[in-house]
């Protein structure tokens, strides 16, 4: 099932060695009480999608997380 025409949208993809970081800002996200999920297209590839309506919070996290990175 895919994520066209839903509520969810993908705010980031990773492949290769930075696909950790998908899987540590979903639970940097968790932790923030924001509704998240992860994919995976291939061995290699991540994405993290939030519902539409926490985009802007979700950019402000993903600041927030790439400083501390």
């Amino acid at each position: 099932m895919g994520l066209f025409g839903s509520s969810w949208v993908t705010v980031r993809t990773e492949s290769g060695a930075r696909a950790d970081d998908i899987d540590r800002l979903y639970a940097n996200f968790k932790a923030e009480g924001l509704k998240a999920k992860v994919t995976m297209e291939g061995n290699s590839i991540k994405r993290i999608h939030v519902k539409k309506n926490d985009i802007d919070r979700a950019k402000e996290l993903m600041e927030a997380f790439d400083e501390n990175s």
